[in-house]
């Protein structure tokens, strides 16, 4: 995370040119890296909702498709939320420091007032500009994925 304002006003100004989302400093989600299955007794935790094997990595970006904060320990059965909700990244954003920032996650995270989520069923006008926005902010984090899920797997199946 960003520790200066200078660095907290680049990031905001790099998020608000994709889609004029304002004070956002990152966006957050989790992909499934699969690994071989875990020989011990707790290896089907490592079974995620698709049904193969995987680690349920979390990651928040920035702007420049850029890692600021991994968490790589959960089990793929693990929701996104609840690694989430057990995260440093969590713990750091509810700090008075962080109070003037936000991160973008898709619908799989609860909304607070430093996560913003789309809106389930927007119907204004308003609504609807609030969800093409987030979402074509919070899009960066899916790219970083698919651009560097090949890296991922090479490195985790080797790990695991």
């Amino acid at each position: 995370l960003p520790e200066t304002s200078e660095e907290k006003i680049k990031l905001k100004v790099q998020f608000y040119r994709f889609a004029r989302f304002p004070k956002v400093i990152g966006a957050i989600d989790c992909t499934h890296i699969k690994v071989q299955s875990p020989s011990t007794e707790y290896g089907e935790l490592y079974r995620n909702r698709k049904g193969f094997f995987s680690l349920n990595v979390q990651a928040l970006v920035n702007a420049n498709m850029e890692f600021m904060d991994v968490v790589a320990r959960w089990p793929g059965s693990a929701h996104d939320s609840n690694i989430f909700s057990n995260s440093r990244l969590k713990a750091r954003m509810e700090l008075p420091e962080s109070s003037d920032c936000i991160i973008l996650g898709d619908s799989g995270y609860a909304l607070s007032h430093y996560l913003m989520t789309p809106l389930a069923n927007p119907i204004t006008k308003a609504e609807k500009l609030y969800n093409e926005s987030q979402i074509r902010s919070r899009n960066v984090v899916e790219r970083t994925f698919e651009y560097g899920n090949g890296d991922f797997q090479f490195y985790f199946l080797d790990f695991v």
